[in-house]
């Protein structure tokens, strides 16, 4: 006892925030503080904001360094929807798995996403299917991110299976928008199964426990 208040209770938010997914309710501050910022610019910044950042196949070739981190701030309108979902599916791998595994797996399909799907561009321009134009097409926005943690997390046997199917529901608009089948359309499609796929792998290999706290899920 310390002044009549037990030691142990005392302890207790300073354990509860040392256990808080960091890394799922950093990113998601950033895509807020990023949105507020973007959405505060005329309208002419905006869209050359968002060019800038684009992870098209332009920019891959000079500073694949700079887009590429800088692409997945940007959510654009839809903000309300990506903080619900990076809150979700980012906090809920970082819980079971720790945060380690959170950032390499949503970096990981970041990059890999990106590079498939631009690649897919790149060898359809040098087929004559597309005109050079396509090699700036506006790429971005952190789904690819978003879709690999959920992917993660639905894979991850360690996760409460209500968790898992509210993961799995984000891939509802993913699916949807898999029927838009413009040329920028399928390429984001594309994009998204990669990434997918990215974080399901990612579920079974021995980097989801590297991490030495304990996972909240198993307490």
């Amino acid at each position: 006892m310390l002044g009549g208040i037990e030691v142990r209770t005392m302890s207790l938010p300073w354990s509860l925030l040392r256990r808080s997914p960091k890394v799922g309710i950093a990113y998601t501050l950033m895509l807020l503080g990023g949105y507020l910022w973007w959405v505060l610019q005329p309208e002419k910044q905006r869209n050359a904001i968002l060019a800038a950042s684009s992870t098209d196949l332009a920019h891959l070739e000079r500073v694949p360094w700079l887009v590429l981190p800088a692409s997945s701030i940007w959510s654009g309108d839809n903000i309300g929807w990506w903080i619900g979902a990076t809150l979700l599916c980012l906090c809920a791998l970082e819980l079971a798995h720790g945060s380690v595994a959170a950032v390499v797996t949503g970096a990981v399909a970041h990059v890999v996403g990106t590079r498939v799907s631009e690649g897919l561009i790149a060898a359809r321009i040098a087929a004559g299917e597309l005109s050079s134009s396509a090699r700036h097409v506006l790429d971005v926005g952190p789904s690819y991110i978003v879709a690999s943690c959920a992917a993660a997390v639905v894979a991850s046997p360690r996760t409460p299976r209500r968790v898992r199917i509210l993961c799995a529901l984000t891939f509802v608009p993913l699916f949807v928008t898999a029927f838009d089948f413009t040329d920028a359309g399928q390429v984001a499609t594309l994009g998204h199964a990669v990434a997918i796929a990215v974080g399901a792998l990612m579920a079974r290999t021995k980097l989801f426990h590297v991490d030495s706290r304990v996972p909240v899920f198993q307490r």
